[in-house]
């Protein structure tokens, strides 16, 4: 089983998904539903997004279709990615228990569940509008391709961080018809911080990856070029945040919670020693906290201008 530290909420999951027959249980495995973390990172960037542009009501309701679709894709692209790196997964210590790789579940189960989970994922937004469901099915491909980019290159956190923040161009999209300046600075920044998240994460598989032949900017890089890495796109992702207050001109009170985003991002360089794995999956963890204190400092930025 996968060994990243856990926080409450991913504890409780694993608690709950511990607890389901036997027979379900490699299939919510599968969907990653014990370990939610993955799904707030992919969900958390459109609440960034729905709290810089959205009013009360359109918020509210947007908020809750990406936390449903956010669960749903995630779910599909994980299982798929398992379904396709069997082989590798099942060299890494890591991800040896994963319910392909560990042989708990076959990749032709595993594979339908991933395609009906991943065509009901776009479905959600019916409740909205039929753009919405477009744009969110036009992001699968992207999700389709990012196993196949740890074959083909050391950078697949690229490819991840452009896939999991496409929910930032689809709120602002959706709500504004266009992405804009505002909206590609946000992007720009949230790209940013999950090319640092999954840096971080790569960094605990990197001596199994070598040995697996799974590519990433912590085989290429080393311990001490991944973190200066880290620190730099990290350092990117503060940046961006400090002109997206001044394009989205949000108020005073961004500044502040600005502030603290920027510590725990320092933090996390800091804590995530390449060499420490624990500290590595210790560090990971947090970004779901690193994201909603971004979300704060943003509706903290916009008092006053909702309405």
């Amino acid at each position: 089983m996968d060994t990243v530290s856990r926080t409450p909420v991913q504890g409780r999951a694993a608690r709950w998904v511990g607890r389901s027959p036997t027979g379900v249980r490699p299939y919510l495995e599968l969907l990653r539903l014990d370990r939610p973390v993955g799904a707030w990172l992919l969900v958390v960037p459109g609440w960034i997004a729905l709290g810089a542009i959205a009013g009360p009501r359109d918020g509210l309701l947007l908020g809750t279709l990406l936390l449903v679709y956010g669960v749903l894709s995630r779910g599909a692209a994980c299982g798929l990615n398992d379904v396709l790196d069997a082989r590798f997964d099942a060299q890494v210590p890591r991800t040896a228990g994963r319910p392909v790789a560990s042989g708990r579940l076959t990749a032709g189960r595993a594979l339908a569940l991933c395609v009906v989970v991943g065509a009901a994922a776009p479905l959600v937004w019916g409740f909205w509008s039929l753009e919405a469901v477009v744009w969110a099915a036009a992001g699968a491909p992207l999700a389709a391709l990012y196993p196949y980019m740890k074959r083909i290159t050391h950078w697949p956190h690229v490819w991840l961080g452009i896939t999991i923040n496409w929910t930032v161009p689809l709120v602002y999209v959706l709500l504004t018809g266009r992405l804009g300046p505002g909206g590609g600075v946000l992007y720009g920044a949230m790209i940013c911080w999950a090319v640092g998240t999954d840096v971080i994460y790569a960094c605990q598989d990197r001596e199994a990856d070598v040995r697996a032949g799974v590519r990433s900017a912590a085989v290429l890089l080393g311990r001490r070029g991944s973190r200066v890495l880290v620190g730099g796109v990290y350092a990117g992702c503060a940046g961006l945040l400090v002109q997206f207050g001044f394009t989205a001109g949000l108020g005073p009170l961004y500044w502040p919670g600005l502030c603290v985003v920027a510590g725990q991002l320092g933090w996390q360089v800091w804590r995530a020693d390449p060499a420490d794995t624990g500290a590595c999956g210790r560090a990971f963890a947090t970004n779901p906290l690193c994201g909603l204190l971004i979300l704060v400092a943003v509706l903290a930025g916009r008092v006053g201008t909702l309405g």
